[in-house]
């Protein structure tokens, strides 16, 4: 079965005699406790029929001047396109997780401003494997026992014993930068860019304030055809310009191979990114009314600035995520849910619409975080799920 649980998307679980196997703790979660804590159709906090919670939410959808659709990271790529079509045909906006994580970090892989790779190329070839910003011991359990730094590849037969060089860039030692010892170097940085810029200048021959450190990593570089930098959401955060970063990797690869993949979010949060880019030129914070994508379209600043009047939410728990000064507004708006679980957001919204969960009780694809495309196989197959209810909203308005 594949695991939904994050952008590794594994490939490996089974269920025996009802236990879970070869799943992290979070995919185990999901697999073994989905029949907890589950939504119920409600309208005005009174307990209806899903059909009844649907007619709801199309009312409200159609009475909104102003609506947005926000979520989606969740469920599967054929929801999504459906979500799109509602979107557009609201004149609305639609926005994910995504444009206060790693989308502009996708972005510049699909518009090819980075030269990329699959997961599996990286097990079969990878030396130097580059973790910058992002702590995979928590954020993606497996990413480094599956698919980088411990498996035994085509070219790296010897695994992490000889044929990997770690490097882990993050502010802090994280669990992941102790695995940082032989055959490894760990930098913990004051200032992204300065380390950016130290990466462009050795490159150059040119003296730098990394020039120690990133030395070494370069000369490790050149010892092989093949080499990768995951991006988290500490590299987007740590640095003001993007274009910096993409010019980095660009003159790293005058040098020698390097190829990026971003890494850590949501089971189809790149899925969300390339069905909306391939639709509209952009993988996120995007309004068909002014035909455009822009900060100030992101779900988080309509809701700041109280620029939006109704909000259809799927498969995530904005209540929970963002600042309470931002999800706080979400009390002046008219909000429909459509989840699996009774969240945070649902016990506050207008309506909620209890749907199936992507991966155990309906099949359909997924994107993993390189870009890869999985089919889902379910553990059953629930007639009431996003892309039932996405349709049926989509009908009635």
């Amino acid at each position: 079965m594949i695991c939904p649980g994050c952008s590794c998307l594994c490939d490996d679980i089974y269920i025996k005699e009802g236990k879970v196997f070869n799943a992290c703790r979070r995919g185990n979660e999901i697999f073994a406790k989905y029949k907890e804590n589950r939504a119920v159709a409600r309208v005005d906090s009174k307990e209806v029929d899903v059909d009844t919670a649907i007619e709801k939410a199309v009312e409200i959808l159609k009475d909104a001047k102003n609506p947005a659709i926000y979520g989606l990271d969740t469920t599967v790529v054929e929801a999504q396109r459906i979500a799109i079509d509602v979107a557009e045909k609201l004149n609305g906006y639609i926005d994910d997780n995504s444009s206060f994580c790693l989308g502009e970090l996708v972005e510049a892989v699909l518009k090819g401003e980075m030269p990329t790779t699959t997961l599996d190329e990286v097990r079969d070839n990878a030396y130097v494997l580059v973790y910058w910003g992002t702590n995979p011991y928590h954020s993606l359990s497996r990413h480094l026992s599956k698919y980088t730094y411990y498996p035994r590849g085509k070219k790296r037969p010897r695994g992490y014993d000889e044929d990997r060089f770690l490097v882990v860039v993050d502010v802090r030692r994280s669990e992941t930068a102790v695995l940082a010892k032989k055959n490894a170097r760990f930098i913990m940085v004051d200032d992204d860019a300065e380390l950016v810029d130290s990466f462009v200048k050795v490159a150059e021959g040119k003296a730098a304030k990394y020039a120690k450190d990133v030395g070494v990593i370069i000369n490790e570089m050149k010892k092989a055809d093949f080499n990768v930098i995951f991006g988290g959401l500490g590299l987007k955060y740590g640095l003001k310009d993007l274009n910096q970063f993409k010019e980095m990797v660009k003159k790293l690869n005058e040098v020698a191979p390097v190829y990026f993949i971003p890494a850590g979010f949501h089971g189809n949060m790149r899925g969300f990114n390339e069905t909306l880019f391939e639709r509209v030129g952009h993988v996120n914070k995007y309004s068909f009314r002014d035909g455009k994508s822009g900060e100030e379209f992101a779900f988080t600043e309509l809701l700041k600035n109280e620029k939006i009047d109704a909000a259809l939410i799927v498969g995530t728990d904005p209540v929970y995520s963002l600042p309470f000064e931002v999800s706080s507004k979400l009390g002046k708006i008219k909000t429909i849910v459509v989840d699996p679980r009774m969240s945070f957001t649902a016990k506050i919204a207008d309506v909620v619409i209890p749907s199936a969960i992507s991966g155990v009780e309906t099949g359909g694809t997924m994107v993993r975080s390189d870009g890869v495309r999985v089919k889902l196989e379910p553990l059953e197959e629930k007639e009431v799920n996003d892309v039932y209810i996405l349709n049926k909203i989509k009908e009635g308005l």
